[in-house]
């Protein structure tokens, strides 16, 4: 009975045992959301006189660095890169430069600095000190805005240099160096009183210098001054403080990438056994030439060929009248550009070869104001003529008339004016027209609907400009995501018409186009040529249908 008690009492202790040694996950108790907090720093934050070759922080918690090769940002930039490590609650940096003399430093640690634990960021975690007997408190503040598009430029060092050499930019790192954030702000602090010279960069190669033809940038063709935000100067006539100017927080600068020139070939692909379809990086010149090794084909030979052009000239397609293009092999030249393709037209396994052609339709409801154009997969033979055809409307029946289009051999045109908010259905018989092929059209029928001029609104805009008064603009109306819908030319106090809107919001964008080639320039470092000023007007524009919008823009420094 003794020993069966005891077994007992053994049972019990080891079951509390192996209930005390489970890990399991712990209830209750508040889940930890504060990041880690300083509690010292030797040698101490501010410190001037500086003599050390490194530092350490401690904090309230158990520390980690996450991606701090990408987050620190050391101002005046070292020359060799730091170690850096986490310890527990420590967090230790040390270098092997010289420092310089009478400098302040700023160690910006970004976002780099975690806990542990629950992995909380410490945002923004900057170390200052100074080599000489005081801290520079001096600031400068800006934004960085693509050129064209307006949008945020987040992540793209901005740099402050002493020098007036403006080559100094691809010779030396930056006096100061910082990044922009999110919304494209930056801020210098702890810079020593002064003005500067300010660029913006993408600097591909991480090197702290605009040495690359690819790498964009944004700069000020004047020096700009750092402010003591902290201290606003004193009004001497009336003693009260003057708070900084607008301009000074919230300087605006226009990001631009490298306009690349270079024309390659970025695609070549063969539509059908006569159709060849060439796409280019950039638009094609008039310095462009096209050699058939095989098939013979001469391009210049009208009969043989027919090449059309997009509107931005960067791609072609080329119908062959005469060839298929089983094998086909071409020299592509273009000014730097030299390239040849050879290509293989594979047979798709239904392909069947016919003798005719069919039509393709308009698109539905057709605008009132447009041509009225039918579509052909290939180039109309050069001897087709007009040709009639049947508009049968409730249960009257008209002959219309069809033409080939003189701007594209690939549409014949309705030689006939509809009448507003009507639907007809159109009859062409088979074999009124032929192609280069020699193939005939299928018979067709289908519906035509004309919309009305009272579907659509009209915008009219007048600019009243005293800051450029003597500069043309370019007006871009674009829907409200930045897509280019229509574009109109403009001088001061002209007023234009945006006609035949569809119903809906707009967006007006407006360029100065100073050199008045009726196009949106880059800029240029090195001939200190900023990129063209945009501005967008400050409200939507609302079309209502058969309705008019009249606005005056006045141009004001704020833009």
């Amino acid at each position: 009975m003794r020993r069966n008690s005891l077994y007992l009492i053994y049972f019990v202790i080891a079951l509390v045992f192996v209930s005390c040694a489970k890990i399991g996950t712990p209830t209750g108790g508040a889940y930890d959301r504060e990041a880690p907090k300083q509690r010292e720093a030797n040698p101490k934050n501010n410190s001037t006189n500086f003599k050390s070759n490194g530092f350490e922080i401690e904090f309230d918690e158990y520390i980690e660095l996450s991606n701090t090769s990408e987050e620190l940002i050391i101002s005046p930039p070292l020359k060799n890169k730091p170690t850096i490590k986490a310890h527990l609650k420590k967090l230790k940096v040390n270098w092997t430069d010289t420092l310089a003399e009478n400098t302040t430093y700023i160690f910006d640690f970004g976002s780099s600095i975690i806990d542990f634990t629950e992995g909380n960021k410490v945002s923004n975690f900057i170390y200052s000190f100074s080599t000489g007997n005081h801290i520079d408190t001096m600031e400068y503040k800006g934004r960085v805005k693509q050129a064209y598009t307006l949008n945020n430029v987040k992540g793209k060092y901005v740099m402050l240099y002493k020098s007036e050499d403006r080559d100094i930019i691809r010779k030396e790192k930056p006096n100061y160096l910082t990044r922009t954030d999110s919304l494209g702000r930056f801020t210098f602090k702890n810079i020593a009183e002064g003005d500067y010279q300010i660029i913006m960069l993408d600097d591909k190669n991480q090197n702290l210098l605009y040495d690359l033809p690819t790498e964009g940038l944004a700069f000020s063709n004047t020096r700009v001054s750092a402010t003591n935000y902290t201290k606003p100067k004193q009004d001497t006539i009336n003693q009260v403080p003057i708070a900084p100017k607008p301009e000074q927080i919230d300087n605006i600068f226009y990001f631009f990438e490298p306009k690349d020139t270079a024309i390659n070939l970025s695609s070549s692909k063969l539509i059908s056994a006569h159709h060849l379809q060439l796409i280019f990086s950039n638009p094609t010149t008039d310095s462009l030439n096209l050699k058939f090794s095989f098939p013979p084909i001469k391009t210049e030979d009208s009969t043989q060929v027919f090449i059309q052009y997009n509107s931005n000239k960067d791609t072609l397609d080329i119908w062959s009248m005469e060839h298929r293009f089983d094998t086909l092999k071409l020299d592509i030249k273009d000014l730097s550009l030299k390239e040849t393709i050879e290509l293989y037209y594979i047979k798709p396994r239904r392909e069947i070869i016919k003798d005719t052609f069919s039509f393709i339709a308009p698109k539905q409801p057709l605008a009132y104001f447009s041509e009225f154009l039918l579509e052909l997969p290939f180039p109309i033979h050069k001897d087709s003529a007009h040709f009639k055809a049947l508009s049968i409307r409730d249960n009257d029946t008209l002959e219309i008339e069809f033409s080939p289009y003189p701007l594209s051999p690939l549409f014949v045109k309705i030689d006939h004016r509809f009448e507003q908010g009507s639907t007809q259905r159109i009859k062409i018989e088979q074999g009124v027209v032929r192609n280069r092929l020699s193939q005939v059209n299928d018979s067709i029928s289908f519906d035509l609907t004309i919309d009305k001029e009272s579907d659509y609104g009209n915008f009219y805009l007048t600019i009243e400009d005293s800051l450029f008064e003597g500069n043309n603009y370019i007006l871009i109306l674009e829907d409200l995501k930045q897509n280019p819908l229509k574009t109109l030319f403009a001088s001061n106090k002209e007023k234009v018409k945006f006609s035949n809107l569809k119903e809906g919001n707009y967006k007006i964008r407006l360029i100065i186009d100073a050199n008045n080639n009726k196009k949106w320039d880059y800029g240029n470092y090195d001939q200190s040529i900023l990129p063209e000023k945009i501005i967008y007007y400050n409200k939507p524009i609302n079309i209502r249908k058969n309705w008019d919008v009249e606005e005056t823009w006045i141009l004001k420094n704020e833009e």
